[in-house]
């Protein structure tokens, strides 16, 4: 029965993420203090429109992600790992990067909670940076950073070992570049605010897994793995 639940529930992120970037909220789940979760992250960008005629980005991360319960009501999160980036469209030649450093940090407040029906509200705030490879591309060197800060309020509700959650985010997209070491700029998001939709699902006590999608203002995916102690 939990294997049917998990296929659905990533079946219905994938679609909805052809329909929805910016750094995975971590969902409802909130740690009870003095507890540890340690997992695998993986967090795909199909397209992530920048401002003006600024073309847009895809990327692929890799992340080896640890939480700690500091209170029953406050969550630390902080990852690292490997991103890679894209951009092509609008006045700019298309540059691949190839991947190199990425990592991210945040935190996660439940500032209601009700036991009796398993529901509860969680205000997020995350950071991820990907700083891939350089690039030479027709003889010019491009040196890139992509920043992303997110806010987000969710809600959510169990069903036996599934929790779904939606909510809406507030995020800031910095696509930060120089070409040949000179005259570095930066193009932010072309839209701020979207719709967040996901859902945790319990494999055992200490292990889950997590699915999420963003609509609106980004296309992106975000699935991981975990384990609580």
């Amino acid at each position: 029965m939990r294997k049917k639940i998990l296929i659905l529930v990533v079946l219905a992120a994938f679609l909805a993420a052809n329909h929805s970037y910016a750094a995975p909220t971590y969902g409802t789940d909130v740690l009870n203090r003095g507890k540890y979760a340690s997992g695998y992250q993986n967090n795909i960008i199909f397209k992530h429109d920048l401002n003006d005629s600024n073309g847009n980005i895809k990327s692929a991360q890799d992340y080896y992600d640890l939480s700690y319960g500091v209170y029953d009501w406050l969550t630390v999160d902080g990852k690292i790992g490997l991103g890679d980036l894209r951009r092509k469209g609008g006045i700019h030649p298309k540059v691949d990067y190839n991947y190199g450093f990425a990592g991210g940090y945040g935190f996660r407040i439940r500032p209601w909670h009700n036991e009796k029906y398993k529901a509860r509200v969680v205000l997020g705030f995350h950071h991820i940076s990907v700083h891939p490879q350089d690039r030479i591309l027709n003889n010019d060197k491009y040196k890139t950073i992509y920043d992303d800060w997110q806010a987000s309020l969710l809600g959510s509700k169990e069903i036996g070992p599934v929790n779904p959650f939606i909510g809406v985010k507030l995020s800031l997209g910095d696509y930060i570049y120089k070409v040949n070491d000179i005259d570095r700029k930066r193009k932010t998001s072309e839209t701020f605010v979207g719709l967040v939709f996901g859902a945790s699902v319990k494999l055992s006590k200490e292990i889950y897994v997590r699915v999420e999608s963003h609509f609106f203002d980004e296309n992106a995916l975000s699935t991981g793995v975990y384990y609580t102690f």
